[in-house]
């Protein structure tokens, strides 16, 4: 006979909570009786969602997928993945981009035509009968990208009224990942339910920090963040680093910033610095990474030391 498990038996096995549990239980994902207040769910069934779902059980998910994350804007989230992404191509890894932002910023800079896009991955996210590989897109930088529009502003509310809506993504994600080395996921400047898709999906985190009093002050609050979507939702996520961003070595400020970052965050604040640069600010307008830009320029050979870094994180 069958071995049934209870409700928190399932949710130790799938690293989920209880309540995570339930939905898949109303949502039909998995199958079980009701004993009272309790469950008694068949192995057999739990087998069955952990090779469609769980990140570590499907022989076929090969990519890392991160998550570059802050919910202040400005403050090099998108520069990051797309020069990150690009500079992991250039170490001949697989790399597709996501991007996550309504605003569009990744698909703009990597040269993609926002505005005649017909498919973008709002529609991945709210139609589960579309394959997300017909959405990719193929860059002059080497990378590829799962372009956004200004549509995917109305996926926070239609997300809303989904089932397991906080792993949209990841079941997008899980059709991809056997294609790639490396995922990125350029995040909105929010902790909205597109944010958290990301960092449910993810299986670590880069957070760029702008080297200003300001822009720490949200720091501690995604810290929590990321506890709670690490005990709720993904317990495999973790945190690769704080990646200080937007750079001026001229300003007494910055310098007492980057210091008070790697005493509060030790071992958590990358070595790799990224400088306050014109040339990256002027790349996504030609619709280029700064490798493609300005190859020998600084900037340049920070992220690509950064690459080498995570490659083989």
């Amino acid at each position: 006979m069958e071995r049934l498990l209870s409700t928190q038996e399932v949710a130790d096995r799938l690293s989920v909570d209880t309540k995570t549990v339930l939905r898949y239980l109303r949502a039909g994902k998995l199958s079980g009786s009701r004993i009272g207040r309790e469950y008694r769910i068949p192995e057999g069934a739990v087998e069955s969602l952990l090779r469609r779902t769980n990140p570590t059980a499907a022989a076929e998910r090969t990519a890392v997928v991160t998550a570059v994350v802050n919910q202040k804007g400005g403050v090099g989230k998108t520069t990051t993945t797309f020069n990150l992404g690009v500079g992991l191509q250039r170490l001949g890894r697989r790399v597709l981009l996501v991007d996550l932002d309504p605003q569009a910023a990744l698909s703009a800079s990597a040269g993609i035509p926002v505005a005649h896009l017909t498919a973008s991955v709002y529609q991945a996210l709210i139609d589960d009968g579309i394959d997300p590989r017909g959405i990719v897109r193929e860059t002059l930088s080497g990378v590829d990208v799962l372009p956004a529009t200004i549509d995917l502003a109305a996926a926070e509310v239609e997300l809303v009224s989904m089932t397991l809506r906080e792993l949209v993504l990841r079941d997008v994600l899980d059709q991809l990942r056997s294609r790639y080395d490396h995922i990125l996921i350029d995040c909105p400047p929010s902790l909205g339910l597109l944010t958290i898709n990301a960092l449910a999906a993810a299986d670590r985190v880069i957070i760029p920090q702008q080297c200003e009093y300001l822009a720490t002050r949200g720091l501690t609050l995604l810290l929590r963040t990321l506890d709670k979507v690490r005990a709720r939702l993904n317990r495999n996520l973790r945190i690769e680093g704080i990646l200080p961003t937007m750079f001026d070595g001229r300003t007494t400020h910055a310098n007492e910033v980057l210091g008070e970052l790697r005493t509060a965050f030790p071992g958590q604040v990358f070595d790799v610095v990224i400088k306050d640069s014109v040339r990256v600010k002027e790349s996504p307008a030609a619709g280029l990474s700064i490798f493609d830009y300005d190859a020998g320029h600084d900037v340049a050979q920070a992220y690509q030391r950064l690459a080498k870094e995570v490659d083989h994180a």
